[in-house]
């Protein structure tokens, strides 16, 4: 059978570890290599070498073997295997890779890329990481479990396999937009030095031209570009109190996204200070005070700076998930509440308790899913709370479903919904309060998300204009946190 090490790579990440040991047996020189807590990956990468480097003797004749016991340890895995060779035509195979050498084509290309990359500094290597994802998603290969502990060594193995074309008119435009766009002066040096590696192979190549890649670079900038638009951000975080019963302690940030040190703390008028101890003591307010201070915060806001859009986050404790701050109006008499002025979203305080800690890898798994959903309908689950909360959660865990959507009104409960978004790790979910005028839940939420999920905060707003449209947002993104948060 022929060897492909792209799709090989596939099959053994396939398998379990003890599938993958079992594989071994008639290759314990391979087995005896791994050391013990190695990752997965790079045991993979043990066996590709073993069977990439050494083409006769045993291996020639063992690979075969090695792969029926494959077949026996995971027949599904092995038949998947077999079903992506056949799509390969015999051109394709030879240009990843030369057999009678052993040696892949684009080992030159790696080696450049190696011998820059290891320098940088760790915010290089996030960049990177966000861009290979990027990359993946791009080539419908998502990698949503990328956490290994060498990100530069993983990175650069899972290149190897990729072809020389599509790594030089995919992934470098793509990391030379992104780090020219968000980092242009700090990695200027690097940016010149991809693009020297990029022309230097298009130049001795029949299949890539400079024109083809200054089209990648400059689409790519574009899309990065987008998501430069800043949005201003007033996050409030309200604990309740466990010793005193309907009082609460508010704090508030101004941020904007995609600036990671803009988090700008905002005063609170009615805080107390101790003299004595020079420290500022921790001040319970009623809940009329709560709203008095929002109102401030927002006025320090505005006075400040002049901000067209301001979008409202609060964090909350799932106990107040049903308070209905889109609804709080500033003045007796005003007629507009606080939802149609702004957008108003509820964020979940508790999910960023310890103990929540084990859900976090999912909650930003779900969320790469949200930055592209295209079909924002289908990835909701519907549910009317008929089921337990086991059930709901194990409904959630699909990782395409991004959201939670409540097929009739939401007036208590809110504990329950909470703990299945905790440990689902899904990051939205939407609900009325009371049921909708001369329509029904289900109706009104499905035409909400006939568009772009990243307009849906907006199309609540523009319903909460509207006569008894009690909307409750949950949107959970996980890389705009308070700065109190403290995940140990």
């Amino acid at each position: 059978m022929k060897y492909n090490r792209e799709i090989l790579r596939q099959l053994l990440t396939a398998l379990t570890d003890p599938e993958l040991y079992e594989s071994l047996d008639n290759f314990p020189s391979v087995r005896n290599q791994f050391s013990d807590n190695q990752q997965k990956y790079l045991k993979v990468e043990t066996i590709l070498n073993h069977f990439e480097t050494r083409q006769n003797g045993e291996d020639e004749e063992g690979f075969p073997k090695f792969l029926e016991v494959i077949k026996r340890c995971n027949n599904t895995a092995y038949n998947n295997y077999v079903k992506r060779l056949e799509s390969f035509d015999d051109k394709e195979i030879s240009s990843l890779f030369d057999l009678k050498k052993g040696v892949n084509l684009d080992t030159k290309l790696i080696d450049e890329l190696t011998d820059i990359f290891p320098e940088q500094d760790d915010l290089f290597w996030q960049c990177v990481k966000q861009v290979y994802q990027d990359f993946l998603w791009q080539l419908s290969q998502p990698d949503l479990e990328l956490e290994p502990d060498n990100l530069s060594g993983y990175l650069l193995l899972q290149l190897e396999d990729w072809p020389e074309k599509t790594i030089i008119l995919e992934f470098i435009p793509r990391l030379l937009a992104y780090l020219s766009t968000k980092y242009s002066n700090q990695y200027l040096k690097i940016v010149r030095n991809l693009q020297k590696i990029a022309n230097k192979h298009i130049d001795i190549s029949p299949v890539m031209t400079i024109d083809a890649l200054k089209e990648s670079l400059r689409n790519f900038k574009q899309e990065y570009k987008k998501s430069l638009d800043i949005n201003y951000y007033l996050i409030i975080e309200i604990k309740d109190s466990q010793s005193h019963p309907n009082l609460f302690q508010i704090s508030g940030w101004l941020t904007k996204n995609n600036i990671a040190d803009y988090l700008k703390p905002l005063k609170n008028q009615h805080l107390r200070v101790k003299k004595e101890e020079n420290k500022t003591q921790e001040q319970y307010y009623k809940k009329e005070n709560i709203e008095e201070i929002v109102k401030s915060f927002i006025t320090q806001i505005t006075d400040a700076q002049e901000i067209q859009e301001l979008i409202i986050e609060f964090f909350l404790p799932s106990s107040l998930f049903g308070w209905e701050v889109d609804k709080w109006k500033f003045d007796s008499s005003d007629i507009i509440c606080l939802g149609i002025v702004h957008e108003v979203r509820i964020r979940s305080l508790d999910r960023l308790k310890p103990m929540y800690n084990l859900y976090k890898n999912r909650w930003e798994n779900k969320w790469r899913y949200v930055k592209r959903c295209v079909s924002p309908l289908s990835q909701f689950l519907n549910s009317d709370l008929n089921c337990n909360v086991n059930t709901l959660i194990g409904q959630l865990q699909d990782k395409k479903i991004v959201g939670l959507k409540l097929t009739s009104a939401l007036k208590s409960n809110h504990e329950e919904i909470a703990s299945a978004l905790y440990y689902s790790g899904t990051p939205i979910a939407l609900w009325f309060r009371s049921e909708p005028p001369e329509s029904d839940c289900k109706t009104e939420l499905d035409n909400l998300l006939q568009h772009d999920l990243s307009q849906l905060s907006m199309q609540v707003r523009t319903q909460r204009s509207q006569p008894e449209r009690h909307i409750s947002l949950i949107w959970d993104d996980p890389n705009r946190l308070i700065p109190t948060y403290q995940l140990k």
